[in-house]
């Protein structure tokens, strides 16, 4: 796997993470980027070779970061702005474009849902394909061995699963209005978005599958919430 992913880093422009920087500070992160995108984790980086990789003399690191810890939370901030905005204007222009519900009154799942949903799935694919550096190694660090980068990741990920969700219940007209259920749904949906994600980078020639499975089960997991809600009873009003 570590190959694979090599190779599909090397493909990318370098510095494609968010578009290559003039500051330093911009420079030491696309670089620490560059270098742990392979087959590393930002923690086993070492000075030296991320200075030369940015072009810059060793001391100037501490003149942005106290340690590669403090490099690493700065890295995932840049990627929440970058990839979280991205594709979140992307979706939103599809909650525009193609409101409507899921399911019909007889409880068949409208073509206009199934297209909601694939148009979804495509949008978070295309952008990993163009963004794999990023992708990669966030992934990488959320099992990596900095508790601090472990729960920025995992911070960045809840983020992703809550603009999701609501994106994608506008989108549908979907009749769910428990937060927490919204929230759960959101988390299991990006949690296996990442390894849709993960085998779409490294098996192109497997695409439309995955493309099909990752829309098949983000119908199922609305689906199943909504008929989970059909046969919960209702509070009658005024009983505790």
């Amino acid at each position: 796997m570590a190959d694979m992913t090599e190779d599909i880093v090397e493909t990318t422009e370098r510095g494609s993470v968010m578009g290559r920087g003039t500051g330093g500070r911009q420079k030491l992160i696309e670089a620490a980027l560059e270098l742990a995108s392979t087959t590393r984790s930002l923690a086993s980086l070492g000075l030296r070779e991320v200075t030369r990789c940015a072009g810059l003399a060793p001391n100037a690191f501490y003149r942005h970061f106290r340690d590669f810890d403090d490099l690493g939370l700065a890295a995932v901030d840049m990627m929440s702005s970058g990839l979280r905005s991205g594709l979140r204007e992307r979706r939103l222009s599809l909650v525009r474009a193609r409101k409507g519900p899921i399911v019909s009154a007889d409880g068949a799942i409208v073509p206009s849902g199934r297209e909601a949903i694939r148009a979804t799935v495509g949008l978070v694919l295309d952008y990993v394909t163009e963004h794999p550096t990023a992708y990669v190694v966030g992934i990488r660090e959320l099992n990596g061995s900095s508790p601090r980068m472990r729960a920025a990741v995992r911070k960045l990920l809840d983020d992703f699963a809550r603009d999701m969700v609501e994106d994608i219940q506008q989108m549908l007209d979907a009749p769910m209005t428990d937060a927490v259920s919204m929230q759960e749904i959101g988390r299991q949906i990006i949690q296996q978005m990442t390894f849709f994600s993960m085998e779409y980078l490294e098996q192109p020639q497997r695409r439309d599958e995955i493309r099909e499975q990752a829309e098949r089960f983000i119908l199922r997991m609305f689906v199943g919430e909504m008929a989970l809600q059909a046969m919960t009873p209702k509070k009658k009003a005024g009983r505790k």
